[in-house]
């Protein structure tokens, strides 16, 4: 690489920098512990060695930003309610055994006090994974509700 080239993108770097946002860090401090706080999803943990986005479909895909717009919306206490049998509409929080799931491997990284629990994308399509605080972990898609059958 020439001494020119990086004298150039060394000049260049200082202009001012734009930030999306420049209070992130203040964004970050409403991870709570709390059941009243409002849900965050994380997708830190996603094992898209069991199933990737690319296998949805267009409306699959429409579906999932619905539900991820409409869950930052709830609390954690709004979600715990959303655990009922006969509700097959919205969210529908249902615990799940971790011997359910695939990727041994992954699970083994788990704290045994971790509670695993499935959300209701639509009316076939569910996403699994843990709370941390105020956060919801996306640890596997499931587009056809296959992980607990």
């Amino acid at each position: 690489m020439s001494k020119k080239y990086l004298k150039k993108s060394v000049s260049s770097q200082d202009k001012e920098t734009k930030y999306i946002n420049k209070d992130a860090a203040r964004l970050l401090q409403n991870i709570e512990n709390g059941d009243d706080s409002k849900v965050i999803i994380s997708f830190l943990h996603l094992q898209n060695s069991y199933q990737c986005f690319s296998e949805w479909s267009k409306q699959e895909m429409n579906d999932f930003w619905n539900f991820y717009t409409k869950v930052h919306e709830y609390t954690w206490t709004q979600i715990y309610a959303s655990a009922r049998k006969s509700n097959k509409n919205g969210l529908a929080y249902t615990v799940i055994d971790k011997k359910m799931y695939p990727s041994p491997e992954f699970k083994t990284t788990l704290s045994e006090d971790i509670t695993i629990f499935e959300l209701r994308v639509n009316q076939k399509a569910r996403v699994h994974g843990f709370r941390n605080k105020s956060v919801f972990y996306i640890c596997w898609l499931d587009r056809n509700h296959q992980i607990t059958k």
